[in-house]
C-alpha cells in the first residue's frame, strides 16, 4: 500500500525512514532516537509562492498512559506532509503507533466537524499532534517523581545507628529512575528542534501569527519539562550517592559491633581456656583416681590397682583419635556442615510484623460488630 502512495504522489525516497522506525522491539533499541525534522523541495525554493512544494517528515516520541496496565510507556508517532502553496493542497500520511491513537480519532473528528480546515489551515496536522502529545510529558514526569519522592524522603531521615528501611534494591530503583529523566532532554529536544522548523517555515509562506505563537507556546512548554527532568536526574544523582554512602556507613557500623562481639567471645574464649587449664590436672587426678580400678587397702594402708586399668587408658586412645579425626573432617568440608549448626536468627520485618498487627486488628473488629 505504501509502495503505491509513493508512486502515486512521488514522494521522494526520505519518507521510508518512517516506516522503519515502527517495528517489533525486544529490547530497548532505538529508546530515543527520533527521525529529524526533514525537508525536501520538489519545485523551487519555498521563500517563492510560485509553484512552491515541499515535502516534510519527521518523528515524533511522547509519553502515553496505560490504563489497562496502570503505566506509563514511550510511545513515537511519524508524519509526513506534501503540500503546495499555490494550490493549497495536501497529503498527509500518518504513522501511529496503535490502530486507534488519540492523534488519529482526533484528526477524524476534526475532518468530520469541519472539512473546511484541510484548505484553511495547512499545518492543521502538525498543530494537533504537538496539541496531543506535549502536554503528556508532564504527568509521566509526575508519575516518575511520585516514585522518587518516598525513597528521598526516607534516605533523608535514615539514622546510621538504627536499622535502615532502604537497601540495595532502592539504588535499582534510583538508577532505573535516572536512566527515565536522562531520557527526557533528549526526545523534547527533538520535538523543540521540529517546532522551530515549523515557525521557519510559517514565516516564510506568512502564515498567520497565531499559528507559530501555537507552536511557540508548545515549545515553552517542553522547554519546562525539560528543564524539570535535567532537576530531577540531579536530584536521583544526589540520593543515590546519599543512600549508597549511608549504606557503606551502616556495614562499617554492623562491622564494628561485629568485631566487639568477636572481641568479647575471644576474652570469654580466653578465660575457659586458662580455666581449663588450671582444672584440668587436678580434675583428671580426681576422675582417673575415683574410678573402680583403684581401691584402698585399709590392711596394708595403700592403694591397689586392677590391671584391668588398660580398657580405659585405650578406650581413651580411641576416642581421642576419633575425635581429632572427625574435627580435621569437617575443617576441610569448607565449613558447610559448620553453617549448618549455627542457630538460625530470625530477621524482624517490620512491615510484615505491621500487616500482621492490622490483620489481628481487624479480626478483632470483625468479631465485635458480629457479637453486636
Amino acid at each position: 500500500m505504501l509502495d503505491a502512495i509513493v508512486a502515486e504522489h512521488k514522494i521522494d525516497s526520505s519518507f521510508w525512514e518512517l516506516p522503519s522506525c515502527f517495528y517489533q522491539r525486544s529490547d530497548d533499541i532505538e529508546e530515543v532516537f527520533c527521525v529529524p525534522y526533514t525537508l525536501v523541495r520538489t519545485a523551487s525554493t519555498i521563500e517563492h509562492t510560485d509553484a512552491s512544494e515541499s515535502e516534510i517528515s519527521y518523528t515524533l516520541r511522547y509519553p502515553e498512559y496505560k490504563e489497562s496496565e496502570d503505566r506509563w510507556t514511550i510511545r513515537q508517532t511519524g508524519i509526513y506532509h506534501q503540500f503546495d502553496t499555490t494550490t493549497s493542497k495536501s497529503l498527509f500520511v500518518l504513522f501511529n503507533p496503535t490502530p486507534r491513537s488519540s492523534a488519529q480519532k482526533e484528526a477524524e473528528r476534526l475532518l468530520s466537524d469541519s472539512p473546511s480546515i484541510v484548505t484553511r489551515e495547512p499545518f492543521w496536522l502538525h498543530r494537533l499532534l504537538f496539541s496531543i502529545y506535549t502536554p503528556a510529558w508532564r504527568g509521566y514526569i509526575g508519575s516518575l517523581e511520585r516514585r522518587f519522592l518516598p525513597i528521598a524522603n526516607t534516605a533523608f531521615a535514615t539514622f546510621i545507628e538504627e536499622p535502615l528501611r532502604l537497601s540495595y534494591d532502592h539504588l535499582s530503583t534510583l538508577s532505573n529512575l535516572e536512566i527515565r529523566f536522562l531520557q527526557v532532554p533528549a526526545m523534547i529536544t527533538s520535538t523543540t528542534d521540529v517546532i522551530d522548523e515549523l515557525c521557519t517555515i510559517f514565516e516564510a509562506i506568512s502564515r498567520p501569527s497565531i499559528e507559530s505563537q501555537d507552536l511557540q507556546n508548545h515549545r515553552r512548554k517542553c522547554l519546562v519539562n525539560s528543564r524539570t527532568a535535567t532537576h530531577l536526574k540531579d536530584r536521583v544523582q544526589t540520593i543515590a550517592h546519599l543512600l549508597a554512602d549511608t549504606l557503606l556507613l551502616r556495614d562499617q557500623v554492623v562491622a564494628r559491633e561485629q568485631n566487639k562481639n568477636i572481641f568479647q567471645l575471644n576474652k570469654s574464649a580466653v578465660f575457659i581456656t586458662t580455666l581449663t587449664l588450671l582444672y584440668l590436672p587436678a580434675s583428671f587426678l580426681g576422675t582417673f583416681f575415683g574410678m573402680n580400678f583403684f581401691a584402698m587397702d585399709q590392711a596394708e594402708n595403700r592403694i591397689v590397682g586392677t590391671p584391668m586399668v588398660w580398657i580405659y587408658v585405650v578406650a581413651s586412645a580411641v576416642l581421642t583419635a576419633f575425635t581429632f579425626l572427625f574435627y580435621y573432617w569437617l575443617l576441610h568440608r569448607d565449613g558447610s556442615v559448620f553453617r549448618k549448626l549455627v542457630p538460625k536468627v530470625p530477621e524482624w520485618n517490620i512491615q510484615a510484623l505491621r500487616r500482621q498487627w492490622t490483620n489481628r486488628m481487624k479480626g478483632d473488629v470483625e468479631l465485635q460488630s458480629y457479637q453486636l
